[in-house]
C-alpha cells in the first residue's frame, strides 16, 4: 500500500513501514516520507544510471560469445545511437541533466581525458571501455556513419546486417571519397610551393640531416601578442604531416565552399535587386 500527502511544497509519496506496539504487541502501519527527486537530479541519476547498465551488457557480451554475438552487439549499437538522439535532442526540457549525468559518469569513471571528445566517442567510451582500441575505433566509425546517415533507431540491428556488419562498416568509404593520405597528397604539392617564411638558426641547424633535403617536416607554432610566431618544435613524422596537411585540405574545402555560397547569396541580391 502507498499513501500520498499533499503538502505545501511538492507533494511525496510514503512507503508504509511495520512497527510494534510496546503493550499490545500488534503491528501498527506507519508511513516513512520519500521526498519526491528535482529533474537535476533524476535525469542526471537516470543517465548515469543506464550508462552503467549499457557498459554491464557490453563486457558480459565480451565476456560470453565475443566473436559470435553479432545480434546483440547490433542492440548494443542501436542502444547507444539511440542515447546519442536523446543527449541532442534540444527540445528536451531535461537535456543538460542528461548531459550532465553523462559528464558525472566519465569522471566517476576516470574519463577526464574524453570530456573533450565528440558525443559519439564519449558515448562508445562509456559503453565499450577500453579493452580492445581497435574494435572502440570500429564502433565510433559506424556510430557516426549512423549519425551522418540519419538512420532510424528501429532499423539499426538490420541495416548494420545488411551492411556485412559494423567491421565492413568501418572499412566501406562513400564514392570519390578520400583517405586522410589521399587528402595530404593532393594538397601537397600547393603547400610546397607556397613558402610563408624561412628559419634558420643554430636551433634549426641541430635538425639537420642531408639526407632529408626535400623531405616535409611538421611543426607547432604559437601566435604571439605582437602578430608574430613562434616555432616550439620540428619533428619529422610522417603521421604528423598527413595530420597537418589533412587539415589544409579540410580548410581548403571549407574556403571554397564558404566562396560559392558567398557568390550565390550575391546574385541572388543582384537578380532581386
Amino acid at each position: 500500500m502507498q499513501t500520498t500527502i499533499e503538502t505545501s511544497a511538492d507533494s511525496v509519496s510514503t512507503t508504509p513501514s511495520i512497527k510494534f506496539a510496546n503493550a499490545s504487541g500488534q503491528p501498527v502501519a506507519t508511513s516513512t516520507a520519500v521526498p519526491s527527486q528535482p529533474p537535476s537530479v533524476e535525469f542526471s541519476e537516470g543517465m548515469r544510471t543506464r550508462l552503467t547498465q549499457l557498459a554491464k551488457e557490453a563486457t558480459n557480451w565480451q565476456d560470453t560469445a565475443y566473436t559470435t554475438a553479432n545480434a546483440g552487439l547490433y542492440l548494443l549499437m542501436q542502444k547507444c545511437f539511440e542515447l546519442y538522439k536523446e543527449l541532442t535532442d534540444t527540445t528536451d526540457a531535461n537535456l543538460k541533466y542528461k548531459k550532465q549525468g553523462l559528464a558525472d559518469h566519465m569522471s566517476l569513471k576516470k574519463l577526464d581525458a574524453y570530456q573533450s571528445k565528440p558525443l559519439p566517442q564519449k558515448i562508445i567510451r562509456c559503453v565499450f571501455g577500453d579493452r580492445d582500441r581497435r574494435r572502440i575505433s570500429t564502433y565510433n566509425v559506424v556510430l557516426r556513419c549512423m549519425i551522418a546517415e540519419g538512420w532510424a533507431v528501429s532499423d539499426i540491428p538490420a541495416m548494420i546486417a545488411a551492411r556485412g556488419g559494423v567491421q565492413e562498416m568501418s572499412l566501406s568509404r562513400k564514392p570519390g571519397s578520400l583517405t586522410s593520405k589521399e587528402k595530404a597528397a593532393e594538397v601537397g604539392t600547393k603547400v610546397s610551393e607556397q613558402v610563408l617564411a624561412k628559419v634558420k638558426n643554430a636551433a634549426t641547424d641541430k635538425l639537420i640531416d642531408p639526407e632529408k633535403v626535400g623531405e616535409k617536416f611538421a611543426a607547432v607554432l604559437t601566435q604571439e601578442a605582437d602578430g608574430s610566431f613562434s616555432i616550439n618544435c620540428i619533428v619529422l613524422s610522417n603521421g604528423a604531416v598527413t595530420t597537418a596537411l589533412t587539415a589544409f585540405y579540410a580548410a581548403e574545402q571549407a574556403a571554397a565552399k564558404a566562396a560559392v555560397k558567398a557568390a550565390a547569396a550575391k546574385a541572388a541580391q543582384s537578380a532581386a535587386a
